[in-house]
C-alpha cells in the first residue's frame, strides 16, 4: 500500500514538473510574421486552433467550415495560410510578444498534435543620446563621465563603450565611461546599444569635449609659471 501511494505521488510530480521546449522567433515592430510548425504530420487535419499565451483561442478552422476569427486585438491583423495551418500576423505590436501554441487535429485518427512557439517583438533601437559630466584635474587632466542611453529602455538593450586605439583606461561594459583624458590619449569613444533585432551608435571625441578644459588649464599653469618668475626676479632684485 505504502508503495502504490510512492508510485502515485511520483507520477502526480513528473506530471506537475512536465515543460515544453517552444521555438523562439525575433520580430521587428511593424513587420509580419509566419508562425506554423516545425515539424508536422502531413495532415490532413480535421482541426486548426491557434492560441496566444498558451489558453486564449484566436483562430479556429474546421474542415468544410469559414475560419473563424475570435475578438481580440489581433483580429484584424492575423489569418490564416493558404496552407490552412501556417498564422499570418502583420503590423507588429510589442504586446503581440507572447507563446503561440498551435493544435491540430488529424483527420484519420483524430490525434491531437500541438507545438509552441515563442514570438518576441521588439523595436528598432534610435540613436543614443549622451548626457556628459566634465572636470578636471590641475595636473592637466580632464575627467569625462559619459552616460549613453536609448529611448527604448525596456528593449533588452546591452551597451559597450569603444575606444579607438590601445591606450585606454575606458570601461567596455555598461552605459557609463569614466575616463581621465590629456592631449595624446586615444580621442574616439562610440557607445554601441544593441537589442536582439537591431544596433545603434554614437560617437564622442574627446579633445572636442576637453578643448575649453584643457585650455583653461593651460591658462592657469601659465599664469602659475609666470608668478614663480616674477617672484623670483623680486628676490633677485
Amino acid at each position: 500500500m505504502i508503495f502504490s501511494w510512492w508510485r502515485l505521488c511520483l507520477l502526480m510530480l513528473m506530471i506537475s514538473s512536465q515543460v515544453y521546449s517552444a521555438r523562439n522567433v525575433l520580430c521587428v515592430v511593424g513587420e509580419s510574421v509566419n508562425l506554423s510548425f516545425s515539424e508536422l504530420n502531413p495532415g490532413p487535419y480535421s482541426e486548426i486552433s491557434w492560441f496566444y499565451n498558451e489558453t486564449q483561442k484566436i483562430l479556429l478552422w474546421e474542415r468544410e467550415e469559414q475560419t473563424k476569427i475570435f475578438e481580440t486585438n489581433m483580429k484584424t491583423r492575423i489569418h490564416l495560410g493558404d496552407d490552412n495551418i501556417t498564422l499570418h500576423i502583420r503590423q507588429l505590436r510589442k504586446e503581440d510578444s507572447s507563446t503561440y501554441k498551435l493544435q491540430a487535429s488529424l483527420l484519420s485518427t483524430r490525434q491531437e498534435l500541438s507545438e509552441h512557439v515563442r514570438l518576441d517583438v521588439y523595436e528598432r533601437l534610435t540613436k543614443p543620446k549622451i548626457a556628459l559630466s566634465l572636470s578636471s584635474n590641475d595636473n592637466g587632466t580632464c575627467l569625462i563621465n559619459a552616460t549613453c542611453s536609448v529611448e527604448q529602455i525596456r528593449e533588452n538593450v546591452t551597451y559597450n563603450w569603444i575606444p579607438l586605439g590601445q591606450r585606454t583606461k575606458a570601461s567596455s561594459e555598461g552605459i557609463i565611461l569614466s575616463i581621465r583624458w590629456k592631449p595624446g590619449d586615444p580621442d574616439q569613444y562610440t557607445c554601441i546599444a544593441r537589442n536582439p533585432v537591431s544596433n545603434s551608435s554614437y560617437t564622442i571625441f574627446a579633445s572636442k569635449l576637453c578643448a575649453g578644459k584643457t585650455s583653461r588649464m593651460s591658462l592657469k599653469l601659465l599664469v602659475v609659471i609666470l608668478s614663480s618668475i616674477f617672484s623670483l626676479l623680486f628676490v633677485l632684485n
